[in-house]
């Protein structure tokens, strides 16, 4: 397979699941863009798999096309076509009448949809929906080798190992390699005489750490990141103490064995989602010259 074709199946596969995290939501609007989304990551696939079998596109193609453009060509007959039908009629009765889908429906397809991803890919590409890594969105090659080797280490057993590695990715992206990501800055922690440390040191530091948690919050909002999901991975993982020299040391606040693979799915997305608009906002850093 192209690596251009495999990026767009990567691409869909990140939109059908920002369409199931819609879905979280209870209220009618975050269903209906819930449904436009799993119907536009259904055709980003279908295009992606007929590019990938050389079969031509028509110029004026519908959304149903798929199934008879699948069987002109001679391939096994495309499954999942009945309620995919379903989908894209409820999509019409949104986009084009203005009647908002029901709800019950509308939960009920998703299952279905990645029910139609893992087939096509299955049968036309050889490849498992598991497979399909949203990390290869990831345009920093030591972010994504450490997000891929954080999953191999959490399914292997060593969650706190994984959990490391999903922290230092965080500090990578918000301070990378030769650019800047430009930002908001802590002021640093002043230095004291013994004394006077002893007296004040404590609650400085407490201040210190406030103050560089505010920073890292604003610049996340800044890039369109959920504060809430940022301090939820900053709650959940380990802190990492960073020196100069670039080395860290690790606190630990919990044995972490609670942590399950659906959250450490969503602790990855995080950073998934985090690094790609940051991507965009890196400025070259002019001491690297």
């Amino acid at each position: 397979m192209l690596p251009d074709i495999l990026r767009r199946i990567v691409s869909a596969k990140y939109v059908l699941q920002r369409a199931s995290k819609m879905q979280d939501e209870s209220s009618e609007i975050s269903l209906s863009i819930s449904l436009l989304l799993m119907h536009d990551a259904i055709e980003m696939l279908m295009i992606a798999v007929l590019d990938h079998l050389k079969i031509s596109v028509r110029p004026k193609r519908e959304f149903m096309d798929f199934w008879s453009e699948i069987k002109q060509a001679g391939y096994p007959d495309a499954p999942d076509s009945i309620p995919m039908r379903s989908l894209n009629m409820l999509r019409v009765g949104l986009k084009h009448n203005g009647n908002p889908p029901n709800p019950k429906q509308v939960r009920e397809l998703m299952p279905r949809t990645r029910g139609f991803f893992e087939n096509v890919l299955s049968t036309y590409c050889q490849i498992s929906y598991e497979d399909v890594s949203l990390i290869d969105l990831v345009p920093d090659q030591e972010v994504r080798d450490l997000l891929k080797e954080s999953r191999e280490k959490f399914l292997s057993g060593k969650i706190v190992d994984s959990l490391i590695d999903l922290k230092i990715a965080l500090h990578k992206i918000e301070n990378p390699s030769a650019k800047v990501l430009p930002k908001l800055q802590a002021p640093s922690k002043p230095s004291l005489s013994g004394e006077l440390n002893r007296v004040v040191g404590p609650y400085l530091n407490q201040l210190h750490t406030f103050l560089a948690q505010v920073a890292s919050k604003t610049n996340a909002i800044a890039l369109g990141i959920d504060p809430i999901r940022y301090a939820y991975f900053v709650r959940s993982t380990p802190t990492l103490l960073w020196t100069m020299a670039g080395t860290y040391q690790a606190q630990l606040w919990g044995t972490y064995d609670q942590v399950t693979l659906d959250d450490y799915e969503e602790l990855s997305l995080f950073l998934i989602e985090y690094a790609l608009p940051a991507e965009e906002a890196y400025v070259t850093d002019p001491q690297s010259n």
